[in-house]
């Protein structure tokens, strides 16, 4: 049996390097720079150009944790070359003659579908295949606002590129990547402004955890510019001009559009191999399949969330599926985000505003704790933000969960395991935490649950 995978991103990755394992022919096409999105335009080198900022913002305020500051700065134009030289590292793994040692065949160029078998390969061909996997990933949002398209706007797959540090910047979108790097841009030098359309940033988390970061964000001089409606973008050969529906106007030397993503399916001429899609991305069942069944899609080009660990985790189902004689759901396990700001945000399952469509106010019971009462937040000083947990009352069934704070990302894993392995709540508070640690916090969390639903009822 031969295989084909479409997109050297990584839940492409994972199908293609997974099959060669298994000794499988398996041939990967890519028509760009092997790693897909995330090695090369995002995780890894926003989170590179974070961490960086991060060193040159404690630098700069080193006394709020009782240092002095160094007389020497972190100079930006460092950070930037640091990106890129971490992006060539990272990716030197996922390159092609890297994978043809695995005994993966590669085909550089676009692909499209001229039947349900057979793909027409830019440069090589026409190829066939029993299973194809599409993992073409996405593509930034670009609006139809008057005059953007004609000017040297930039995106998260642009932005790396810059050899300076922008005196000024001005992020359109106030979702997660322009806040990450609204935030990096802000800390490495540049007077940064988010243009929002909504009353706040984050428009996808609670406002507890809107105000957290729109507070601290404003605390670092950001000019936060909600509701704002943009009618018009012009470039005057030095500086952007945004203006908006009401009269307000930003100006800056450069403009970053993060205003999400959409799969990347405009090459592939799905109609001739008869798959179902939508604007959203391509239709699949819980299994991974299109509408036909030896085709396969996953990642961004299935839709929302556009996350890396999502389509690695499509990559590993999948995966089973084709080598194994039974076929596992992608569907059961709910997907974690993050959000690499300072506090960091980390969410998984349903937050409160969800909850309470689904399920009676009344069977529903809410845990918050602030960083406040957490010893290792106090002596970090590190006290901004907290956790906040939503269960089934009596059960203490974990729904959804939302930290802020530092470390929120590496904190969730434990909730989202006890939801994985159907753990309530309450049973964490019979773990033992180091002390003192971040993640004491869940298990301080969890004994609430003895005070407040136990013993609440106990006393009626």
């Amino acid at each position: 049996m031969e295989y084909i995978v479409i997109g050297a991103g990584a839940g492409g990755l994972v199908v293609a390097i997974g099959l060669a394992a298994a000794k499988k022919k398996v041939t990967l096409i890519e028509k760009g720079l092997f790693g897909g999105d995330c090695t090369n335009f995002g995780c890894i080198p926003s989170k590179s150009l974070i961490s960086s900022a991060h060193i040159a913002y404690a630098i700069k305020h080193g006394e709020k944790w009782g240092i002095q500051p160094e007389s020497t700065k972190l100079q930006a134009i460092k950070a930037l070359e640091r990106v890129r030289q971490i992006v060539t590292q990272v990716r030197s793994h996922e390159e092609a003659d890297t994978l043809e040692k695995l005994g993966i065949k590669i085909c550089k160029g676009s692909a499209s579908f001229i039947d349900s078998h057979t793909l027409q390969v830019e440069n090589s061909g026409n190829l066939s295949a029993d299973r194809i996997i599409i993992a073409t990933g996405s593509t930034p949002k670009v609006p139809s606002i008057p005059g953007l398209k004609e000017t040297p706007f930039l995106t998260n797959e642009t932005i790396f590129e810059l050899t300076q540090v922008p005196k000024s910047l001005i992020c359109l979108g106030g979702g997660p990547i322009g806040c990450e790097l609204a935030q990096a841009f802000s800390r490495l030098g540049s007077a940064v402004t988010i243009i929002h359309h909504s009353p706040h940033i984050l428009s996808k988390e609670s406002p507890y955890t809107q105000e957290i970061l729109e507070n601290s964000l404003k605390e670092e001089g950001l000019d936060l510019a909600v509701n704002f409606e943009p009618v018009s973008i012009s470039h005057d050969g030095q500086n952007f001009t945004v203006v908006g529906k009401n009269g307000e106007i930003r100006t800056a030397e450069k403009l970053l559009v993060s205003l999400g993503r959409a799969p990347h399916l405009d090459l592939l001429q799905l109609e001739k191999a008869q798959i179902d899609s939508t604007a959203a991305g391509i239709t699949i069942d819980k299994y991974g399949r299109t509408s036909q069944k030896h085709i396969y899609a996953l990642g961004d080009a299935v839709g929302a969330p556009f996350f890396t660990h999502k389509a690695e985790f499509h990559g590993r189902i999948i995966l089973q599926n084709l080598l194994l004689p039974w076929n596992k759901r992608l569907d059961r396990t709910p997907i974690p985000r993050a959000t690499f700001t300072d506090p960091e945000i980390a969410s998984v399952g349903l937050s409160e505003e969800d909850a309470l469509k689904i399920y009676p106010a009344k069977s529903l019971h809410i845990y918050r704790l602030p960083f406040s009462e957490v010893d290792r937040a106090v002596c970090a000083g590190r006290t901004d933000g907290g956790i906040e947990v939503i269960t089934k009352k009596w059960s203490s069934k974990i729904l959804g969960c939302t930290i802020v704070g530092e470390r929120a990302g590496e904190m969730l894993a434990q909730i989202s395991l006890a939801m994985e392995a159907h753990i309530p709540l309450r049973k964490l508070s019979n773990l033992i935490h180091p002390y003192p640690t971040y993640s004491r916090a869940i298990r301080k969390t969890a004994d609430k649950w003895l005070k407040e639903v136990l013993l609440g009822l106990l006393k009626k």
